[in-house]
């Protein structure tokens, strides 16, 4: 069987998704610490008439400290929300896809209410079942699985049965490849180069989130992410 990992990640990019299609299954590590600064756990990208445009899911950090991800919840959920449904309408209200997109969009996000992680699970799994991408999904909070580094993916590996670990393209610079080795592990990596799509609003920009890709393409996303993502070995 053969394995990947990542953070939870709202409406994540396409390679998310390569590396879900190209899987067994994805292990998300929901108890790794929110990052300091910039980070893609609560933010990604979508596409307006100017360009790209950041979409911040804002969070409460108050007097919490440094907060797993797991337990962050969202600040002033329904305000959020309602700006960014309007953002979806605004943009993207001309898509094939939209009326179907918008309504599941808007279940999910307010069935969550502040909890960040049920809202982007929900998401991801929406995207993943639109593009018809087996979504194989187990939480690291479930494994019991408390490390860090390389030494919490060999663990998490080793607790699911895994053979083999699917990891993003340079990775091997900052894991232990010889630690997956020695653990019996085959290691494999996953390069994502976005082949560009018809998209609204000018020319192409890359690496946005998925749900641009879905709202452009829909289910022929899938064939976007399949060219888009090359697999090798170590």
């Amino acid at each position: 069987m053969r394995v990947s990992f990542n953070q939870p990640a709202f409406i994540p990019w396409g390679g998310f998704y390569g590396r879900l299609l190209n899987s067994d299954l994805m292990i998300i590590l929901d108890s790794t610490l929110l990052a300091r600064g910039f980070t893609f756990v609560n933010r990604n990208r979508l596409k307006g008439p100017q360009g790209e445009i950041w979409i911040t899911v804002p969070v409460m950090k108050k007097g919490l400290g440094r907060q797993r991800i797991r337990e962050l919840r969202v600040f002033r959920p329904e305000i959020w929300a309602k700006k960014f449904l309007s953002l979806l309408k605004h943009y993207y209200g001309h898509s094939f896809y939209f009326d179907q997109t918008f309504e599941a969009v808007k279940e999910i996000i307010f069935s969550s209410g502040s909890n960040f992680l049920g809202m982007t699970m929900g998401l991801a799994k929406f995207l993943a079942e639109g593009f018809k991408v087996s979504a194989h999904f187990r939480l690291q909070s479930e494994l019991g699985v408390e490390n860090k580094g390389t030494d919490l993916l060999v663990e998490l590996a080793g607790r699911v049965g895994a053979g083999e670990v699917l990891l993003p393209h340079l990775a091997d610079r900052h894991l232990d490849l010889e630690a997956f080795t020695r653990a019996g592990l085959k290691v494999t990596f996953l390069k994502y180069q976005p082949v560009a799509y018809p998209q609204f609003w000018g020319s192409f920009i890359a690496n946005l989130s998925a749900l641009d890709l879905w709202l452009c393409c829909g289910p022929e996303g899938l064939k976007n992410i399949a060219k888009s993502s090359r697999v090798s070995h170590s």
